[in-house]
């Protein structure tokens, strides 16, 4: 009877989906939060003083804060296989992302693949939404997600060395950027806010352009931490 008990709770263990718990992670410097994986180590601007698995990974506050500010960084989240970069810089005279017509942002996403060399883009509809690349560089499989709140350009850069993500990583991926909430974002009021802002701020979508342009040598800079 016991054999056939434990043979039973083997076999339900193999095809049952495995539950991966998120934790929530505030980070006001950057005005959002979202959630990450229970097993991630997540490091934020706001959460390296006191933070013990800083020792527990022979890193220190000084290293992460050189790390954070010379590269506009303010989360730094990983696993053994993959990492995950928030990066924060100012746009002026843009507004919001999720404010604008998807033909506009179509725009935005030619130049961003140009940029970094990806063969496509995708434009990601949530709560908010972002204009999405995969591409390879320097032995890195990079996935990122741009937009842009309250004149901030947002980018989400996740990065794996020498392999493809894969299907369970890919949702990893989506899950959290479906899970991020933005303190700063007010959403128009109605059709009118929006079609007075195609109006007179469509031009400012061209300026995002710095931003990819920014990024990418932030990134390169990183390198060299």
């Amino acid at each position: 009877m016991f054999l056939k008990k434990f043979m039973f709770v083997f076999f339900v263990s193999l095809f049952m989906p495995l539950v991966v718990q998120a934790v929530s992670v505030d980070v006001p410097s950057a005005d959002i939060s979202l959630d990450m994986p229970d097993y991630w180590y997540v490091f934020t601007r706001d959460n390296i003083e006191g933070n013990a698995e800083l020792e527990e990974l022979g890193l220190t506050i000084d290293f992460m804060n050189e790390l954070f500010l010379e590269n506009d960084i303010y989360i730094d989240g990983f696993d053994e296989n993959m990492e995950m970069l928030l990066y924060v810089v100012s746009v002026d005279d843009v507004g919001n992302l999720p404010d604008y017509y998807d033909f506009e942002i179509e725009d935005f996403g030619e130049e961003l693949q140009g940029i970094v060399g990806a063969s496509d883009y995708e434009i990601v509809n949530n709560d908010y939404k972002y204009v999405s690349v995969a591409y390879e560089d320097q032995g890195y499989e990079i996935v990122e997600y741009y937009t842009i709140i309250d004149n901030l350009g947002y980018t989400f850069s996740f990065q794996k060395e020498g392999a493809d993500f894969s299907n369970t990583e890919q949702e990893t991926i989506s899950n959290i950027i479906d899970s991020v909430h933005f303190d700063n974002y007010v959403a128009p009021d109605n059709d009118k806010t929006k079609e007075h802002i195609l109006v007179f701020g469509g031009m400012g979508i061209l300026v995002v352009i710095c931003i990819v342009i920014f990024i990418v040598s932030k990134k390169s800079n990183k390198e060299n931490v």
